[in-house]
């Protein structure tokens, strides 16, 4: 996700999530950002928020998961103007 988001110039993705997941995301170096309060949604709890596109989410994320270079392409990263 972060790769393609990357390649389109966006900055964040906005998800709804469980709880297990953000904590997931978390370990793994992805923080979600949270919008509002965790609320209840069938037998989970359902939790709305923002997770970071950068060069250094992406590199967080490689990280943790020992990924060595890009699993969809190549990101085009762009400077920022």
């Amino acid at each position: 996700m972060i790769e393609f988001g990357l390649s389109i110039e966006l900055t964040e993705i906005v998800t709804v999530t469980d709880a297990r997941m953000e904590r997931i995301l978390r370990r793994a170096g992805w923080p979600l950002r949270r919008i509002g309060k965790a609320r209840p949604l069938g037998n989970t709890t359902a939790i709305a928020g923002y997770l970071e596109v950068s060069p250094d989410a992406l590199h967080r994320i490689r990280k943790a998961g020992h990924i060595s270079g890009p699993v969809l392409w190549a990101p085009v990263i762009r400077a920022a103007a």
